[in-house]
């Protein structure tokens, strides 16, 4: 508990605390309750049992000397870095009438030192590029970058992938959409993200990722594309749109072309019958999180990202070195002249 000002910041560790976090979170970005307290229990709390807190996730919340919540945040541990336990501040918000008091950053603040006393690093996810100076006025500093991006099916000059004038056909079946459970794809990540830098996500965060990840019809939106060429994780929207909110493509594919992304985004669109679709993928844009606590700086990468090693290996996950990389596009440089599956020469 800290006393600012006339405001109390204490942890949502009982029912009134929990729901006044839980119902200025809904008005805020509004969200439903159920989401809320599916969230805490993916992190080993249960709001609906009365267990509001766990080792893996703590709200935190302003209150008034009547109790009342005026600013809150939720913080729940992400996954590890550099050895690091990573916990993210997720959902800062203000009642309105609060706002400009500057209790945000006084609940953003606190998290972060709870963070970094036990020895883990904090992170925080700039909703929109203006919240940067904000954060980076607490302490926060550039972490992790990422590309957003929206791409059309009817952009460019598409290869055919049910041609039957090629010669090397047989080695480029159709394309395919594996699902896959959340322990797989996270095995697949970490292959991926091998040499990135990254949070390694661990089994709460997993869980999350993979209960928001659904389509209408309940389906798994966690897939494997072709024989190892990409993953990605997608999200059904109001209306039936269909959102890539992480697209990560095999380091091997990368070389191909540093297009490869937006050509994979095309075809995951085409299978779902969209004319366009938004994807969210590595290399230098925008700053996806920012971080305190860290103990080395992390440099925005170039375009096209860093590039890997020719041998892959998961690091502290021999599970994940296991993976096989056999993709199609890298299977079908059958001659140095060859047009690769997606339509790129290979030089």
């Amino acid at each position: 508990m800290k006393k600012t000002d006339n405001y109390l910041i204490e942890i949502a560790d009982d029912i009134r605390k929990y729901e006044g976090l839980r119902t200025l979170w809904c008005e805020v970005f509004n969200d439903e309750p159920e989401f809320v307290d599916s969230m805490y229990k993916c992190f080993g709390a249960n709001p609906v049992e009365g267990i509001y807190t766990s080792e893996n996730i703590n709200g935190y919340v302003a209150v008034d000397d009547e109790g009342d919540t005026l600013s809150a945040l939720t913080c729940f541990r992400s996954g590890e870095f550099e050895n690091q336990p990573a916990y993210t501040s997720y959902a800062i918000c203000t009642e309105p009438s609060a706002r400009g008091l500057g209790l945000a950053g006084r609940l953003v603040e606190y998290a972060r030192d709870m963070v970094i006393e036990a020895g883990g690093i904090s992170v925080i996810s700039p909703a929109e590029p203006s919240l940067e100076k904000f954060y980076g006025a607490h302490g926060y500093e550039p972490f992790f970058y990422a590309k957003n991006c929206e791409v059309s099916t009817d952009e460019g000059e598409d290869f055919d992938f049910d041609a039957e004038d090629r010669e090397y056909d047989k080695f480029a079946p159709a394309f395919e959409m594996t699902p896959l459970d959340g322990a797989s794809y996270n095995r697949c990540r970490e292959v991926f993200l091998t040499n990135r830098p990254h949070i390694i996500i661990g089994e709460e965060m997993m869980r999350l990722i993979y209960n928001e990840s659904r389509l209408s019809d309940g389906r798994t939106g966690l897939f494997r594309v072709n024989k190892d060429d990409a993953i990605c994780a997608l999200s059904e929207q109001s209306g039936g749109r269909i959102e890539i909110t992480e697209l990560l493509i095999n380091p091997r594919l990368e070389e191909v072309s540093p297009e490869i992304a937006a050509e994979i985004a095309k075809r995951i669109a085409e299978h779902f019958g969209q004319e366009d679709i938004s994807y969210r993928t590595t290399g230098a844009g925008y700053c996806q999180s920012m971080a305190a606590g860290l103990g080395v700086k992390i440099e925005n990468e170039c375009d096209g990202g860093i590039k890997t090693d020719g041998d892959i290996n998961a690091k502290n996950d021999s599970d994940a070195a296991k993976i096989k990389m056999d993709s199609v596009a890298v299977t079908t440089q059958i001659k140095t002249d060859a047009v690769a599956y997606y339509g790129f020469p290979i030089d």
